[in-house]
């Protein structure tokens, strides 16, 4: 059975400086191995600010059951500055119109319409492929965080002019850079004002992306104003009301959602098809029985909407994959108020992680943690999963609103790329958030 890249924890917490060396390179190195063991670890004694959680019960508990009592503060603080106060960095009433105003767009009746859009970027990658000359090697990430930005691009928002998404796709690189600083000054709370490896960048390509969206705004605007503005979501922002204060989003609220989506709506999974690809080309036995499904389902007709849901292996392959390289592999909530969890105290201001990458492979709770073996998803066994031990998209009332977008897209990009190419994995890769 193939056992493939995984981290290395560390058996023992880590010192102050040897937590910050390993958490700046790569936060998921930071994560010591008793979180992949336990259910709740506080490391640092009974004043830890900071404490895990791993099992299905306490996860739930802080995302749903007492998800009042808790707060995204840090990945406000983290993202508030690119993105605003939009869906993902809004809580409370803001955030529910938003999402309410988003939602129709993610309907099962709209994304079976979008599969056309799906196979066509899988098949433009194809085409790119075999005009390369033979014997090159092909940056499979690169090449797929293309597709998918093509995807969100044609279907959900603006299209736009070809030399947009590589401003994006440059200014998004500027940003991850640096990103493990990013995310240990927000985790400390370190004031805003403090230098930073990366800030100089980091403000010029943030910068660089609001500027870019609010020209699509304003453009949008003009084009809703002479009535000849086309059905998407960005048509859709402008035309939701709070129900509330019945007041419509502002420029910079739009900027603030188009980014939200314009990023999260494919980098995530652009890294989802990558590792998935990687790893049917470590494991080609499982390539062949998607390749016969495929052609079984298809018949050799070109991909369409009512053939996803017959992919039933292509999807428990996509599975596996999100869960040993989950694209958002550690999520945290901050305490609003003093409370308790299964018994444990938690204080005002403690951070509470959820780190998925590690509950994904927890060795209470899988057979065989760091293994490929996409059968644990087969018919009749997914539901053997408790809701809150898988989270590739998160869970609760806040779960990734494009969650089913994400799955048909990958689906019909993973079933297209492999009727037209089989892959090799040229070197060995470490997983890196």
């Amino acid at each position: 059975m193939l056992v493939p890249p995984r981290i290395v924890p560390p058996v023992r917490p880590l010192g102050r400086l040897a937590f910050i060396a390993r958490f700046v390179r790569n936060p998921l190195e930071a994560i010591p191995q008793a979180v992949y063991e336990e259910d709740f670890i506080r490391l640092g004694g009974v004043n830890a600010r900071t404490v895990w959680i791993t099992s299905p019960s306490l996860v739930k508990a802080v995302l749903l059951d007492q998800r009042d009592k808790f707060r995204k503060l840090t990945q406000i603080r983290l993202l508030g500055p690119l993105l605003g106060k939009g869906i993902l960095t809004s809580e409370g009433a803001d955030w529910r119109w938003q999402r309410q105003a988003s939602s129709p767009m993610f309907r099962p009746a709209e994304l079976a319409g979008f599969v056309p859009m799906f196979v066509r970027a899988a098949e433009d990658t194809l085409a790119r492929w075999r005009a390369s000359p033979p014997g090159s090697v092909q940056a499979v990430d690169a090449d797929m965080t293309r597709a998918t930005f093509d995807v969100i691009s044609s279907t959900l928002l603006p299209s736009v002019e070809p030399g947009f998404g590589a401003g994006v796709l440059r200014a998004t690189h500027s940003l991850q850079r640096f990103g493990g600083w990013d995310i240990l000054y927000a985790s400390l709370n370190v004031p805003r004002w403090m230098p930073r490896p990366g800030g100089a960048a980091k403000f010029r390509a943030m910068q660089h992306l609001r500027s870019a969206v609010m020209s699509l705004v304003r453009t949008r605007r003009q084009a809703h104003a002479a009535g000849n503005a086309p059905d998407d979501l960005l048509e859709r922002l402008i035309l939701a009301r709070d129900p509330e204060t019945q007041a419509a989003m502002d420029d910079e609220q739009l900027v603030d959602n188009l980014l939200t989506f314009y990023l999260a709506g494919h980098e995530t999974t652009a890294k989802a098809l990558t590792w998935t690809l990687y790893l049917l080309a470590r494991a080609p036995d499982w390539a062949v029985k998607l390749e016969d499904e495929i052609a079984r389902v298809t018949g050799g007709a070109p991909l369409a909407s009512e053939h996803i849901e017959h992919l039933v292996m292509v999807q428990q392959v996509l599975r596996e994959s999100m869960r040993l390289y989950p694209p958002a592999p550690m999520m945290s909530r901050q305490a609003a108020e003093d409370t308790e969890l299964e018994g444990h105290p938690i204080t005002r201001g403690m951070s509470v992680l959820i780190p998925i990458y590690a509950m994904h492979r927890h060795v209470r709770r899988w057979k065989d943690p760091d293994a490929f073996d996409p059968s644990r998803f087969a018919p009749g066994r997914e539901g053997e999963i408790p809701r809150y031990q898988y989270m590739p998209f998160g869970a609760g009332p806040r779960v990734c609103i494009g969650m089913s977008f994400a799955l048909m897209e990958a689906t019909a990009i993973l079933a297209t790329l492999l009727r037209g190419a089989r892959f090799e994995a040229t070197a060995a890769i470490d997983p890196v958030p």
